[in-house]
């Protein structure tokens, strides 16, 4: 799921290291986004036409179902997202919010999807996806330059740290200003007040799920 490069707001970031605007930056995969309007109108529209052919009884059985893959399309493609602020990296999965303190960043990874070691444990963005095997050997040159210093292992970079990628765009960002932080000897300096990581489950999403699911099952097998 690569969402390429969003100009706007990659330029944004790099304008901020110039002092200009406030460090905030927001990730989405445009793939995910685009599957998601796709799939969910075409329940839509099978309800609608079914409903329009005067199945209502046809209708109100599949709703729950659809609702369901519905509200899955939406928990996975469409919410998560890895938001960049002047206090840390928020990563919004599919059940849960991880919010990281910069303190707390030891590395920043992307093999499989941008992923963020800390002293609590490792986790990982659903939003920041690595690329696929497809998106690698379409990749030029100039896509592996002039990315931060510890973006590069042994002289090279991860497929994961292209810039056309989700992982890599969310990782050049938040790299960026984690060696800003680092250089200027901020990090050396800060001790993360949070001895655990912050996770808020989205426990909304999750009573929804389970009622759908519960809801499926009767009107399937009933």
């Amino acid at each position: 799921m690569s969402s390429g490069v969003s100009p706007f707001t990659l330029d944004a970031w790099l304008s901020w290291e110039h002092g200009s605007v406030s460090p905030n930056f927001t990730l989405h995969s445009r793939f995910g986004r685009v599957l998601s309007i796709v799939v969910i109108a075409a329940f839509a529209a099978g309800l609608l036409v079914t409903a329009g052919q005067g199945r209502w009884l046809d209708a109100l059985q599949v709703a729950p179902v659809f609702g369901l893959l519905g509200l899955l399309t939406w928990a996975m493609f469409w919410r998560p997202n890895v938001r960049v602020t002047a206090s840390g990296v928020i990563l919004r999965n599919v059940l849960r919010t991880i919010e990281v303190a910069w303190p707390e960043i030891r590395r920043i990874d992307t093999k499989y999807a941008l992923t963020l070691e800390t002293p609590h444990g490792t986790v990982t963005a659903w939003a920041a996806p690595a690329p696929g095997r497809h998106a690698v050997f379409s990749a030029v040159r100039q896509d592996g330059k002039n990315l931060p210093e510890s973006s590069y292992l042994a002289g090279t970079v991860r497929p994961g740290d292209l810039v056309t990628s989700d992982s890599g765009q969310a990782a050049f960002v938040i790299r960026s200003h984690w060696e800003q932080l680092r250089d200027a000897g901020h990090l050396d300096a800060a001790t993360s007040e949070f001895t655990k990581l912050r996770v808020s489950w989205h426990w909304r999403t999750i009573a929804a799920l389970v009622a759908l699911t519960l809801l499926s099952m009767l009107t399937t097998f009933n």
